[in-house]
């Protein structure tokens, strides 16, 4: 029997507790690995995505898959897309009949006729009487103010206004076009919006003109609340061309050249180029409407057999006096999942009640969120001018060390944390909230990117001695998401930043940035510079409200009822 040595015992005990550590690391593993594959799976269904997404279409067939992973692995619906070049099959498609205007009645066009008389020589060409017309409806007794007329009927709309009555951007463009009608013109009425949110049209609004110009060849934009044209590259332009200028920083200049602005722009708190990012085009006063679709930006979501989309400039551009024809690319694919082809690509959104988020997964091309807020920020200019807002980014705490500086808080808050953002949790009610000093008359934006782990939070930004002026918007819960407010003006110096929790919860508001936008003298005095100086770059054009309050197609009014006109 062989005897063990002191060295003999020490090995083996050594290799037994080699084992057993060997033993429990293995267990360890096991363990960890199925806890994160749980937390992964948990964290897969938990976590919201995005509702809009942009899929790319390379030729042949693509399947697209739309599916909510809070509702387990079935997909929601699935598309198969056939490319061939520039045919795109697969996804939802109408073509729409948009129906000829209704002509100006022979009484009212005698009315208009009479009431012009002078105005014009007989043997002028269009763009002078268009010219003529504008600068005569201008110079008429107008007081440009809330409430505007509600009427749409053009001669009843200008005896309201010349008898004293407040009118607004929409009733000078019905008149407008009704006198350019009555004169021989061919006028076509255009509506534009600084932003679609969520797939509305924003508050900030305006209505303008446009009228058929044979010798400058089409539609050229005359905006009659502001007595003006606009130019692109020293050419009067219309409204299509003004939007490809705006989105490509080309710059827009007022004509006639070497004019002044007049009263209504010098006392506007929006720069009125700032409009032309939204365009439609009204076929029949509360009906037929055309809007265009651009890929660079969320396009308007109304669900309306009298409402139609296009993303072809030439349907814009087509004398459309006898009615217009266009291919609808855009349906509703599930349940509250709309699909819709612009320029080429797919774009899927979730549109539905309740809290929103989808995947997107496709066989071939790539998929990308859309980031329309992100963007919108850039072209107002918000990360690039001043921030007004004190401790946007929260580095900078008060003496609780809980609480960023100047920030105070409401209502039943049960929890306050700054660990890279300004945290606080609490029941119904809820508040977070700074005020802040600005100039008197001048307009601003809010950016705030906010996280919210569960349940609805919402934000609120104005003036708070004009309760009118505020504008309103929910957190998406469950994510990070960046929020643009409307533009608000600010009448008494003071603004308001609020975030609450209607419901109970919490959320951690990571970023707040109030920025001025830029105003309509501003911008025009820097254009003379950059004339002056040869330069050829673009200027930046802010946004602000603007006076409007046509009531939009039934399409448009049914679903933005909460809509308020400005002016």
């Amino acid at each position: 029997m062989r005897s063990f040595s002191l060295r003999d015992r020490s090995r083996s005990k050594r290799s037994l507790w080699f084992r057993a550590f060997f033993v429990l690391a293995l267990a360890l593993a096991v363990v960890y690995g199925a806890a994160f594959a749980w937390f992964a799976i948990q964290t897969e269904r938990a976590l919201v995505p995005f509702s809009d997404y942009c899929v790319e279409l390379p030729e042949g067939e693509t399947v697209v898959t739309v599916s909510d992973p809070r509702r387990g692995a079935q997909p929601l619906t699935q598309l198969v897309i056939h490319r061939r070049g520039d045919q795109i099959t697969g996804a939802p498609r109408r073509v729409v009949r948009l129906p000829p205007r209704v002509a100006l009645a022979a009484e009212d066009a005698a009315f208009f006729r009479e009431e012009m008389r002078g105005v014009f020589r007989a043997q002028a060409s269009a763009w002078d009487k268009a010219n003529a017309i504008r600068s005569w409806l201008a110079s008429r007794a107008t007081r440009v103010a809330l409430p505007g007329l509600q009427t749409r009927r053009a001669r009843e709309a200008y005896l309201q206004m010349t008898a004293g009555a407040p009118v607004l951007c929409a009733n000078l463009a019905d008149i407008y076009a009704a006198a350019c009608e009555a004169a021989g013109l061919t006028a076509r009425t255009v509506g534009m919006s600084l932003l679609v949110r969520n797939g509305n049209f924003g508050r900030d609004t305006h209505v303008g003109v446009e009228v058929w110009i044979p010798e400058l060849g089409g539609w050229i934009y005359q905006d009659p609340t502001f007595d003006c044209y606009w130019e692109v590259d020293d050419k009067p332009a219309s409204a299509l061309q003004l939007h490809e200028a705006l989105l490509s920083g080309r710059q827009i200049a007022p004509g006639p050249r070497g004019r002044n602005m007049n009263e209504v722009m010098r006392r506007t708190a929006i720069d009125p180029r700032l409009y032309f990012r939204h365009l439609y085009y009204e076929y029949r006063i509360g009906g037929a409407a055309l809007y265009f679709a651009d890929p660079r930006l969320e396009p308007v979501h109304i669900a309306d057999a009298n409402w139609a989309q296009t993303d072809d400039p030439e349907a814009l551009r087509r004398f459309d006096a006898d009615g217009n024809t266009v291919v609808d690319q855009r349906g509703e694919i599930a349940p509250g999942i709309f699909a819709q082809i612009i320029c080429g690509q797919l774009f899927i959104r979730d549109r539905r009640e309740g809290t929103r988020g989808i995947r997107v997964r496709s066989s071939r091309g790539p998929v990308r969120a859309c980031a329309y807020e992100h963007r919108r920020a850039e072209e107002l200019g918000v990360f690039t001018g001043h921030n007004f807002a004190r401790n946007g980014l929260f580095h900078r705490l008060g003496d609780t060390g809980a609480l960023a500086e100047d920030w105070s808080i409401s209502g039943p808050v049960e929890g306050v944390a700054a660990l890279g953002g300004q945290g606080f949790a609490g029941r119904a009610g809820a508040k977070l909230w700074q005020r802040i000093r600005v100039g008197p008359g001048r307009s601003y934006v809010l950016y705030a990117k906010v996280n919210v782990p569960t349940n609805r939070a919402q934000w609120a930004f104005g003036d708070p001695h004009v309760p009118r002026s505020f504008t309103r918007g929910e957190c998406a819960p469950e994510r990070i998401s960046e929020n643009i407010s409307d533009v608000v003006t600010s009448e008494s110096g003071e603004l308001e930043i609020a975030f609450e929790l209607p419901e109970g919860g919490a959320m951690r508001v990571l970023e707040v940035i109030v920025t001025e936008l830029p105003r309509p003298d501003g911008q025009e005095a820097s254009a003379k510079a950059e004339a002056r100086s040869g330069a050829q770059s673009a200027a930046k054009i802010g946004s602000a409200t603007g006076p409007d309050n046509r009531r939009a197609p039934k399409a448009v009014a049914r679903e933005k009822r909460h809509r308020k006109p400005t002016g």
